[in-house]
């Protein structure tokens, strides 16, 4: 499942926040940076960075993940 923060009203920040208290598992930002180089910056909900994968290498982890039903999914990402 997942949600996207499109509101143009708000900062990068803010939408991090509203992210990490909506407790969602793995926050993916992409801000101007990470869309020049074709990247996502992987965090979780505890604020813990992952840092900057490309959106290839993210989709194919998450699809791992998702196959292994693993409950341990954010300390093995």
């Amino acid at each position: 499942m997942a949600d996207v923060d499109l509101d143009q009203g708000s900062t990068l920040n803010k939408k991090i926040r509203n992210a990490q208290l909506a407790q969602y598992n793995f926050i993916l930002v992409i801000g101007e940076k990470e869309k020049a180089s074709g990247t996502v910056n992987i965090r979780k909900r505890d604020n813990k960075v992952h840092g900057e994968r490309t959106v290839a290498q993210t989709i194919e982890r998450l699809l791992q993940l998702k196959e292994s039903r693993s409950k341990n999914a954010e300390e093995e990402f």
